[in-house]
């Protein structure tokens, strides 16, 4: 019994490590609230909208992972999921998002999108094909925007030029 407890409290700070090492996912219902979840000292800013459920999302969040490292406060992430959009049980789904994030030890901010799905193509000039990513100077005009998969080091150039010309 006693290796059983021991076994229990090792999984339990596993676990706990693993809920704290990823930011919170916060519900966002307006579109408009992805442009307010930056600092305001970010010279970029970049949105990837993406959902568990979607295979190239997740085959790209540990490039976002390292791009997020790579740049510090100057460039911020902040994640978009669609994951709310299947029909389920949202507490079940928004559970499963928070453990994907912390398994994948994701630290930047990553909203769990529950509006209008059309609302938010609208505002992000998208049909709803994921991943989508696109990065907006500080002044909110868009500077960059991919389709798809990311490739992390064409990504990181890109991030490096856009700052250079953005000084």
């Amino acid at each position: 019994m006693r290796t059983f407890a021991r076994f229990a409290v090792i999984s339990l700070n596993v676990c706990v490590a693993l809920a704290g090492s990823a930011a919170p996912l916060r519900d966002v219902r307006d579109p408009a609230e992805v442009t307010r979840a930056f600092p305001r000292r970010a010279k970029l800013r970049i949105v990837n909208v993406w959902a568990t459920w979607c295979v190239p999302c997740v085959a790209e969040m540990g490039d976002l992972r390292a791009i997020d490292e790579a740049f510090g406060p100057e460039v911020a992430i902040v994640g978009v999921t669609l994951d709310d959009m299947i029909p389920g049980d949202r507490a079940v789904t928004k559970t499963k998002v928070e453990r994907f994030l912390a398994q994948r030890r994701i630290s930047f901010p990553n909203l769990y999108y529950v509006g209008n799905a059309d609302a938010l193509g609208d505002a992000l000039r998208f049909d709803g094909e994921i991943p989508l990513t696109v990065i907006y100077g500080r002044d909110g005009r868009e500077l960059w925007r991919h389709q798809g998969r990311l490739d992390r080091r064409a990504t990181e150039q890109t991030i490096r030029d856009l700052l250079r010309r953005n000084r």
